[in-house]
């Protein structure tokens, strides 16, 4: 016999909204860290920044993704930005 999982908790859906102008900070930041952060580095920083920016909502306390989208987007680039 197949057991069906029990249903999930009610979501409520009112996490917080990031305002525009950090949703844009950290898309800008996530399409830099390409240029700035060649390789798989650049690639792993551009997932989970696009990815917080998306949701839409802070999920951690320590500040650690707009610490790190305020680090790369201080870095030059180290790759002509139309490759």
């Amino acid at each position: 016999m197949i057991e069906t999982p029990e249903a999930s908790p009610h979501l409520r859906g009112d996490a917080a909204v990031l305002p525009l102008h950090d949703k844009y900070r950290l898309k800008a930041a996530a399409h830099h860290a390409r240029r700035a952060l060649p390789g798989p580095l650049g690639d792993l920083v551009h997932r989970e920044l696009l990815a917080y920016a998306e949701f839409g909502y802070r999920v951690t306390a320590d500040a650690l993704i707009p610490r790190l989208a305020a680090d790369v987007l201080a870095r030059p680039a180290a790759t002509d930005p139309s490759s």
